[in-house]
């Protein structure tokens, strides 16, 4: 007897950690709709904030761009106005720029997130 049509694909390696997924997960949206019922981190302004992916690396942060655990809420001008993370077009520059340090936020609101029960506990990849 002959094995007849195409071999199994059996990949090299064992996958480390996860790929990364564009589409959150439940967790991290309602984690998302938190972060935007905080107030401005720029500035301080409620109810219209917007979740902004950090791009800065901090503890715990998987991927380059959008890891949806790492979020800070800030309102459309300090988000995208001339003058806003993505007007200036460099957040560690905006960081500089206001003094403040998006990436410690961001994790701080992670582990409140996890502490609340919002997100699970990260993985250990």
């Amino acid at each position: 007897m002959t094995f007849q049509g195409p071999l199994p694909k059996v990949p090299p390696h064992g996958r480390i950690k996860p790929k990364y997924n564009p589409q959150p997960n439940s967790g991290e949206r309602e984690h998302k709709a938190y972060v935007k019922e905080q107030p401005c981190y720029g500035c301080g302004i409620h109810g219209q904030s917007e979740a902004h992916h950090i791009m800065l690396d901090c503890p715990g942060k998987r991927w380059k761009r959008r890891d949806h655990r790492f979020l800070v809420p800030l309102c459309p001008d300090c988000h995208r106005g001339p003058e806003g993370v993505h007007g200036v077009g460099c957040e560690a520059k905006w960081c500089e720029r206001n003094g403040k340090d998006t990436a410690a936020e961001a994790v701080r609101l992670e582990a409140e997130s996890v502490a609340m029960g919002i997100l699970p506990e990260k993985e250990d990849a």
